[in-house]
């Protein structure tokens, strides 16, 4: 055979494998999707879609002397919500009581892991950075108060992996006596703040960024997919293959907690598994920087988020979209929320969570602003009613098609396209136009909600159960604000 015949047979092959392969994954996922129940009759699930997406929102906040944040989460389009999340402003009472940590966990396969994460990985981070402290004492006293300019880097790199390592390990054992038909795993983003730096702790595609009060990324994590070459490189050493983009044609991400049927190998070290647990650490001082004309920037918030966020928006249309909103209101979790509902109507079909953490340094709302965002919700608003009221046919009005004659007409106006917010756009005001439609084809008042859906704060899952919530809080969940005194928390949350 020639070497020309060979590779022609070679690509066919490869084509057809990658065909199989990829079926087999639609028909296996289908199948467990369509074998999913959902607590509402009225919802019938599409394989592994819903008829309509869950909007209502699942919010918490707080804050503390240094920083504040708002959390919003959204089921969205998928079957199940998989995803979680931890919020803890006050990482101990000892070496750790200037630190805060928060993470955002995007379960696959199942919601286990994700939970599990959530509840119990900083608990391990923090066991390996007191080792870390207590290595370094050389028998001295007690160290309080620990800022990061205290540490090598290379040996909290170190520990941060370690603890990683030790979680990935002690729930595949746990989850081996308690459940082990269990397949789940979880991307993990995640950040340590003390007064003086950020540290950003990644596993899996949810993303980070950190933005100047100019709205300026001065950093963003990276995403870990089989496509990467040094990923694809791990794997293939570990004796897998990289199809459709996936890691044996199946697993999308490269870098996961759970998912122990790619961690087989007893040879090969955690990191060096198909997919690895080893976190890729980074951070950035909290100090001023300098752009290159000379003006001074400040770091303003982070933006953690899962994929369902960053499939539909890219660092820099949150970043500026973050930050005007920051100009119009003060609570982050209303921000959370208008950012769930633009990317929901962007085409996010995944679940949805995002964290904002906010520096004194943030933006402030200001009147100006806060009265151009009324008067373009008014305009939209009076657009809505003018089209709708002269439409002869409103029973079979359909909302996608108002929507666009009110954008039509609205976008001939100078005046309301220099009012729209900075990385969103009109889509960023759907919401708007679903209330005012909404209420008037049930015949009720406009309440001005400015993101649809219900708002359900973490407190409310546990006393109502609405929606067969599954949610997991500490004894202090932090659904409010909460003084600085009381802030040693965990609130966790699943749906």
């Amino acid at each position: 055979m020639s070497k020309k015949t060979f590779k022609h047979y070679q690509r066919r092959l490869i084509h057809l494998v990658t065909s199989i392969v990829h079926r087999s994954f639609q028909y296996n996922y289908s199948l467990s999707s369509a074998n999913v129940s959902t607590t509402d009759d009225n919802i019938k699930s599409m394989g592994q879609f819903l008829e309509k997406p869950k909007i209502e929102k699942h919010n918490s906040r707080g804050k503390n002397d240094d920083i504040r944040y708002g959390l919003g989460s959204m089921q969205g389009w998928r079957v199940d919500m998989e995803d979680a999340h931890a919020t803890i402003l006050k990482l101990d009472d000892n070496h750790w009581s200037c630190w805060s940590y928060f993470g955002v966990f995007d379960g696959h396969a199942g919601f286990r892991t994700a939970v599990k994460a959530a509840e119990k990985l900083h608990l391990h981070i923090l066991s390996s950075l007191n080792t870390l402290v207590q290595d370094n004492l050389n028998g001295k006293s007690s160290l309080l108060n620990v800022t990061s300019s205290q540490l090598d880097f290379n040996k909290f790199e170190m520990a941060i992996k370690d603890a990683y390592f030790k979680f990935d390990n002690e729930w595949r054992e746990e989850n081996r006596t308690i459940n082990p038909d269990d397949k789940s795993g979880t991307t993990a983003i995640s950040c340590l703040i003390d007064a003086e730096r950020v540290y950003f702790l990644n596993v899996g595609d949810s993303r980070a960024i950190l933005v100047s009060n100019e709205g300026r990324i001065l950093l963003a994590t990276k995403d870990h997919k089989p496509s990467d070459q040094m990923e694809r490189q791990r794997i293939q050493e570990a004796g897998g293959t990289v199809l459709i983009q996936r890691v044996n044609g199946s697993l999308a991400v490269s870098r996961a907690l759970g998912d122990f049927e790619y961690k087989n190998n007893s040879n090969r070290r955690p990191d060096q598994q198909l997919v690895s647990p080893e976190p890729e650490v980074t951070c950035h001082t909290r100090n001023l920087t300098i752009d290159s004309s000379k003006q001074e920037e400040q770091v303003a918030f982070i933006v953690l988020a899962c994929d369902g966020i960053w499939d539909v928006v890219t660092n820099e249309e949150l970043a500026t979209y973050i930050l005007g909103r920051m100009h119009v209101t003060d609570d982050l979790s209303e921000i959370c929320n208008s950012v769930l509902d633009m990317c929901l109507y962007k085409g996010s079909k995944d679940n949805m969570s995002l964290i904002i953490i906010a520096f004194k340094n943030a933006p402030t709302p200001t009147p100006e602003w806060k009265a151009k965002d009324d008067t373009l919700n008014n305009e939209i608003k009076k657009k809505t009613i003018e089209i709708y009221n002269r439409n002869p046919n409103k029973t079979n009005l359909d909302s996608n098609t108002l929507w666009q004659q009110v954008v039509t007409s609205l976008n001939e106006q100078s005046s309301i396209r220099e009012v729209l917010p900075v990385g969103g756009g009109f889509i960023s005001k759907r919401s708007v136009f679903e209330n005012i439609f909404d209420s008037m084809i049930k015949g009720t008042n406009y309440t001005g909600n400015s993101s649809s859906g219900l708002f359900i704060n973490d407190e409310d899952d546990d006393e109502k159960n609405e929606h067969n919530s599954r949610s997991i809080t500490s004894t202090n969940p932090s659904t409010a604000d909460i003084p600085s005194s009381n802030n040693n928390n965990l609130a966790t949350l699943t749906q």
